[in-house]
């Protein structure tokens, strides 16, 4: 089966998306709704978000519950280095609807958001656009689709966070149970579903798919230290790490790779060594990080790793919603070290404060997973290069640099 791509080489309006096969799966699921379901619920795919959540698991768990039900597609993309669900709406954005339409005729769900951050204004626009262009082939009479602003902070990307927002409340998480696939949108059973998650039902349900899952590609975001930063289209059992940064104009400056960061803020740190790992979930976790949204950083020796946690334990500090004393006491405290130790104020009894902190939290309760998400990072930095934190807590000075200059 030949794999369609995901991102074309520009955007798709409704005739250029029909010309290339487009709703065509939808109408099919609209035939035979309950092949669809079927496929669904064996699908091997996992939530592109972020978070892997088996689909085929959310999938069963709306099905389990009375209708009437809904759809919410998140493409509330928030997280620094990520742009993969901006690059799906603005280049192919009929492909994220079709996705989602069929979700909603597998699942006999009437209401389909689509839930867009506020920042992304050019992407919502070229989703209403695409909703606009005319009738959409397949649409389910009586399905209603609308999009959904999303307030311009990461916890707001949180599932249930997703669900306060469509229903007028702060968008902050609201913690689990009930799960949103048992109460969400309008208090019905919700399958909420990552923007490139819903792309790929397209593939899974095609009319010519014979059942068999196709050959997924990814979308993946490189940033750092690399010529030609952006969103790439990949084949994960083609492509490694070096291929990647190969495409991507190679690393700048005059420095060698130092390490990467493959899925986003709060994943640990790989080592140069990771470079020839293929970007495949299994593989990098086999390597010791998590793929996340394939938000892939990359770090060349002329960069300093502590100033990167500073940065990092910022964003969190800065993210965290407040609702959750342990959450709001523990990212500041990392923010606090990272800060001081970056500043050369630091020392490594305070370093060291930090895995008390974790351990005095890690029992508490909490409405969502931000309060895990310093700790991998700031860790693995650590173990992996405890030469640029002693450059800074015994010399206060950054190790990778001279003079306040990359060498």
């Amino acid at each position: 089966m030949t794999t369609a791509l995901l991102l074309p080489a520009q955007r798709q309006d409704l005739d250029a998306y029909l010309a290339h096969g487009g709703y065509r799966a939808l109408s099919a699921v609209a035939a035979d709704p309950q092949r669809a379901r079927t496929l669904l619920r064996a699908t091997t795919l996992t939530g592109l978000g972020g978070a892997h959540f088996p689909l085929a698991r959310k999938v069963t768990a709306v099905l389990d519950q009375p209708g009437p039900r809904a759809v919410l597609c998140n493409a509330a993309e928030d997280e620094p280095g990520s742009g993969k669900d901006r690059a799906l709406l603005s280049a192919n954005p009929h492909l994220v609807i079709e996705g989602a339409l069929i979700a909603a005729v597998a699942l006999e769900a009437g209401d389909v958001v689509l839930y867009v951050s506020q920042t992304a204004t050019a992407e919502r626009e070229s989703l209403a656009t695409a909703l606009d262009e005319r009738d959409i082939p397949g649409l389910v009479p009586g399905t209603h689709v609308r999009i959904v602003t999303a307030p311009d902070r990461y916890v707001a990307g949180e599932a249930s966070a997703a669900i306060s927002v469509v229903e007028r409340g702060d968008g902050k998480p609201m913690g689990q149970p009930p799960y949103p696939s048992e109460r969400g949108v309008g208090g019905n059973a919700t399958l909420v579903a990552n923007a490139e998650t819903l792309a790929n039902l397209p593939r899974i349900v095609g009319a010519d798919g014979g059942g068999r899952e196709p050959a997924w590609t990814r979308l993946v975001t490189i940033s750092g230290n690399v010529a030609a930063p952006g969103v790439y289209e990949i084949s994960p059992d083609n492509e490694t790490f070096a291929t990647l940064i190969t495409r991507a104009g190679g690393l700048t400056g005059s420095g060698a790779l130092k390490a990467l960061q493959p899925g986003g803020p709060s994943s640990r740190f790989l080592p140069a060594e990771a470079a020839d790992v293929a970007i495949r979930d299994a593989d990098i976790r086999a390597a010791g990080s998590q793929p996340g949204c394939l938000a892939v950083r990359v770090v060349s020796t002329d960069t300093c790793i502590v100033e990167i946690c500073a940065d990092i334990t910022d964003f969190f500090a800065r993210q965290q919603c407040g609702q959750c004393p342990p959450c709001r006491m523990k990212t500041q405290m990392y923010q606090r070290t990272l800060q001081q130790v970056s500043s050369g104020k630091g020392s490594w009894d305070l370093l060291d404060k930090l895995g008390s902190v974790d351990d005095f939290v890690a029992d508490m309760p909490r409405r969502c997973a931000l309060i895990d998400m310093p700790t991998p990072p700031v860790d693995s930095a650590r173990s992996l290069f405890p030469d640029d934190f002693a450059a800074h807590i015994e010399h206060g000075r950054c190790g990778s640099k001279v003079d306040g200059h990359s060498p």
